[in-house]
């Protein structure tokens, strides 16, 4: 066998350019289809981060069907804490204000239907980064005072913290006005979602909406994330009727765009039949310039199994040398990309970790088998030559 592979080696490496041609399509494939992986993954990942760190927590527990929780924030809280794969809780009560003014110069700028967000600051920096999430101003807020968002800010006309707002709560059967001081100006990545809420102390909408220690949902931070099933499972068997879910869960259109990367990923896959046909082209050009040799071979007793072995091997090379070229890329991008993060869309910071992963090896381990795969054809071309014909070609 030793020698059917030397011989396969001259053949190919006699001519480098259809080698390096070759090897090049194979690499070039494999890249493609892993940095596609990578940049969508890491855009994947970086969202569900952003979800995690500034709106959902590691886990959410809601009551869709009633809108707020039933129990009290103090009873799910400790009840929580029960569990060794809690880290911390907080409560959370969201709502939508009917309008938020500000008046600056006799002129009064507003903004309708805008989020709001009731926080605990006693809670809420240990399960996320909201607090943290001010660029302006200082992150301490009470019953009198807001943290708005970057865009509501710039709406507004808000130039900063101190400024005072008018924010409008409304029920069917009232309206409330409430003026409050601004504190911080919030700006997260756009992935985040803060940027277009106004967060306020908890306390002040649980007076206005006289709901006590209630709330519209507990977010949840865990000691480890792998342990996210089993901590929802647990908290099912106390909480039945409440919906415990995950970042991704809660925003429904994750799971879309999931869905979407993956089908980008096959697209990709699909484009390793261009690197096919390269190969193709190659050990058929190969097989129409030794023609001649080929026939020498057959004359000397090589048998049609061992010519169809020759250009198979012819493969397996150009499937080593294109998944190593393939390999040294993609590692290097995927170690590039995890030392020095890019942020980009919004200031979403792509989330690349580098190890070996199937989304690493799979794109690799496809490009080789293409390389052999299409080598058949070619080794079946040049097996079929008879050995007279053959030496007669020039």
């Amino acid at each position: 066998m030793s020698y059917l592979f030397l011989i396969a080696r001259r053949l190919l490496f006699k001519r480098r350019s259809s080698l390096v041609t070759a090897s090049m399509a194979v690499a070039a494939m494999i890249f493609l289809i892993t940095f596609n992986d990578v940049v969508f993954s890491g855009v994947f990942s970086a969202v569900e981060r952003d979800l995690i760190n500034f709106q959902y927590g590691d886990v959410v527990i809601q009551n869709e069907q009633q809108q707020f929780l039933d129990e009290t924030d103090s009873s799910i809280i400790k009840q929580l804490a029960r569990n060794p794969g809690v880290e911390a809780s907080a409560p959370r009560l969201t709502v939508i204000a009917y309008e938020v003014n500000y008046r600056v110069g006799g002129q009064t700028s507003s903004v309708y239907k805008v989020p709001l967000t009731g926080v605990d600051t006693r809670y809420e920096p240990k399960v996320t980064h909201v607090l943290a999430s001010v660029v302006e101003g200082d992150p301490f807020i009470s019953t009198r005072s807001v943290l708005v968002g970057e865009n509501v800010a710039e709406e507004l006309g808000v130039d900063g913290p101190g400024r005072t707002l008018e924010l409008v709560l409304k029920t069917a059967r009232e309206e409330t006005s409430y003026s409050l001081t601004v504190e911080g100006i919030i700006r997260t990545p756009v992935t985040g979602g803060l940027n277009d809420f106004v967060v306020a102390d908890i306390d002040l909408l649980r007076g206005y909406y006289g709901l006590g220690d209630y709330s519209t949902s507990v977010i949840v931070k865990l000691e480890d994330p792998g342990d996210t099933r089993e901590v929802i499972d647990w908290i099912k068997r106390y909480y039945p009727d409440y919906d415990v879910l995950t970042a991704e869960e809660a925003a429904g259109w994750l799971a879309q765009a999931s869905a979407t990367t993956a089908f980008i990923n096959l697209v990709g896959y699909a484009g390793m039949i261009a690197s096919g046909l390269a190969v193709i082209t190659v050990l058929t050009m190969i097989v129409s310039g030794k023609t001649r040799d080929i026939g020498v071979l057959r004359s000397i007793g090589v048998s049609k199994r061992e010519i169809v072995a020759i250009f198979i091997l012819d493969g397996v090379l150009i499937g080593v040398v294109g998944g190593a070229i393939g390999a040294l890329l993609s590692g290097s991008i995927i170690y590039i990309l995890d030392r020095y993060p890019i942020a980009f869309f919004g200031g979403i910071v792509l989330e690349v970790k580098f190890r070996l992963s199937p989304s690493f090896l799979l794109p690799i381990l496809v490009g080789f088998l293409t390389s052999i795969l299409a080598s058949i054809y070619p080794a079946i071309r040049a097996s079929s030559y008879e050995p007279a014909e053959a030496i007669k070609y020039v």
